[in-house]
């Protein structure tokens, strides 16, 4: 037995020595050469390719953004973005390199349009101050994306998913003559006065809605009376909008919006959708009123003792923050902080009005007391007034235009978008409403 073991115990040392001994017992070059050569190699893949890159970024904050990079081998970069109007339009020259790190890495080393979603400034990008949208500027290299049409990266830090795509020689014009940039018209989208849009495509009415912080369209349309939804995420192109997911209903493909216009004067957004010019309209109530979201919503806070607030209070006729809530102060030293909606704050009434802040703390000064609400059979929340609370009411100004736009005797829409977030929409014309989060 024991010369077994001894046996046993060479053998793993001759295996050791082996798996020990220099690389060039097995491999013909050093594990530095190697990857030296395949750092090489990828450089002269993005030099290689005539037309440059288009590329798709996946922040870990979320959205997806667009980019066309053209790479030199003088390790310089020329870059459009889809980020922004002037980034769209106006080519960004920056430095690149290509580095052997644990593995095969791509680093955009000094500020471009790719660091502005990198940035810890929300106020640059829209993110989180410290954060901004958690993007990347060094990313590493998928180990099978060499030699192919797309190549996959994945950021160092937030693991950001970066991908490119050789671009055609008519891509790279459009992107040059300001193709991007007219892309970007998609956004316009957003002027409409009415919370609800519809466009028609192949016969189908479709009710169109785009979040555009998160790069979102949602198309809901009805089978007969049941409402079926899709949503995907989109990006700007040189020749329009993108889908990621295409979007399929019946013999119908529509992979994103193409040969888009805008005509200001109108407030009307035209573009090409499976191979159909179609018009964006605008709609005062929704393709089909979900008559249970208006109770959904008052009970989920209710039944958690709870309340839902609004950074901005209402948004009326293209307006945000329409009544000005964001410039209201209590005795000029306690600012505002939000607006919020508490159900059953007593016996039988709400409460509603701006929260104040006063030595770090939230305050409730004065409030409106709306009844318990009207929940009618077609699926509107309607509110009456019971009075007022607190110290003493303003007699004019945001706090009381807030207050009144609440009580229109129309009443309002409640869009679910998520278990924390409703939207309320004005009952009367589509074109006010205010976004409840929790």
């Amino acid at each position: 037995m024991k010369n077994k073991y001894l046996s046993y115990l060479l053998l793993v040392f001759i295996a050791g020595l082996w798996s020990c001994s220099d690389d060039n017992d097995v491999f013909e070059q050093t594990a530095d050469q190697r990857i030296n050569e395949t750092v090489t190699a990828y450089q002269q893949e993005l030099v290689a390719a005539q037309y440059g890159w288009k590329a798709i970024i996946y922040p870990a904050g979320g959205g997806v953004y667009s980019f066309y990079f053209k790479f030199n081998d003088q390790n310089r970069v020329v870059m459009y973005s889809d980020f922004a109007s002037e980034s769209a339009v106006t080519s960004k020259e920056s430095s690149y390199r290509l580095k052997a790190m644990q593995t095969p890495s791509l680093i955009f080393d000094t500020y471009s349009y790719l660091h502005v979603l990198a940035d810890p400034d929300g106020d640059v990008n829209g993110g989180l101050d410290g954060d901004g949208l958690r993007s990347d500027y060094e990313f590493s290299f998928n180990t099978d994306s060499l030699n192919t049409e797309n190549i996959t990266l994945t950021g160092t830090k937030n693991q950001s998913k970066l991908i490119l795509i050789k671009a055609t020689q008519e891509e790279a014009a459009a992107y040059g003559n300001g193709g991007l940039a007219k892309s970007l018209l998609f956004s316009n989208i957003s002027k409409y006065l009415t919370y609800f849009k519809r466009v028609t495509i192949g016969g189908v009415v479709y009710e169109i809605a785009v979040n555009q912080s998160a790069r979102t369209v949602t198309l809901n349309w009805l089978v007969g009376t049941t409402v079926n939804s899709f949503t995907t995420d989109y990006y700007y192109s040189s020749t329009g909008v993108s889908f990621i997911t295409p979007f399929v209903n019946g013999s119908q493909t529509i992979t994103g919006f193409t040969d888009l216009t805008w005509d200001e004067s109108r407030l009307s957004l035209g573009m090409t959708a499976a191979g159909s010019k179609v018009t964006v309209v605008e709609a005062a109530k929704p393709l089909k009123v979900d008559v249970a979201a208006a109770r959904r919503w008052y009970q989920a806070a209710a039944d958690e003792g709870g309340y839902w607030f609004s950074w901005d209070g209402f948004h009326v006729n293209g307006v945000d923050d329409a009544f000005k809530v964001n410039t209201l102060n209590y005795n000029g030293t306690s600012p505002y902080y939000y607006y919020f909606y508490w159900p059953q704050f007593g016996s039988g009434y709400d409460a509603y009005g701006p929260a104040f802040v006063t030595d770090n703390a939230l305050s409730l000064y004065y409030a409106d007391a709306p009844r318990t609400p009207t929940f009618a059979t077609d699926g509107r929340i309607i509110f009456v007034s019971s009075g007022l609370l607190g110290e003493a009411y303003p007699t004019s100004g945001p706090a009381v235009d807030s207050k009144n736009y609440l009580y229109d005797t129309n009443g309002f829409y409640i869009i679910q978008l998520s278990d924390n977030a409703y939207d309320m929409v004005s009952a009367k014309d589509g074109k006010g409403w205010v976004s409840w989060i929790k």
